[in-house]
């Protein structure tokens, strides 16, 4: 399976907060068609952020284990 990263040639530095190590997208003057992107990605992690550019990693759906039952012969 493969990984998506979406790259943004924007500085995003001013919305990162490291104590969460996440960005606050839903501040008023966070760029408006990032936040629509970001929107589309759904979940993310942040891979790196610098003031040139910021990685985002979209975060994979954990594989749900099909249930398997038995049936019985009676």
């Amino acid at each position: 399976m493969k990984v998506q990263v979406f790259v943004f040639k924007l500085n995003l530095l001013p919305w990162y907060n490291e104590l969460t190590d996440s960005l606050t997208f839903d501040h008023p003057d966070f760029p408006g068609q990032v936040r629509e992107r970001i929107a589309d990605i759904g979940e993310f992690e942040i891979v790196s952020i610098s003031r040139r550019e910021t990685r985002l990693k979209k975060k994979r759906k954990p594989k749900i284990e099909k249930e398997t039952t038995e049936i019985e012969n009676t």
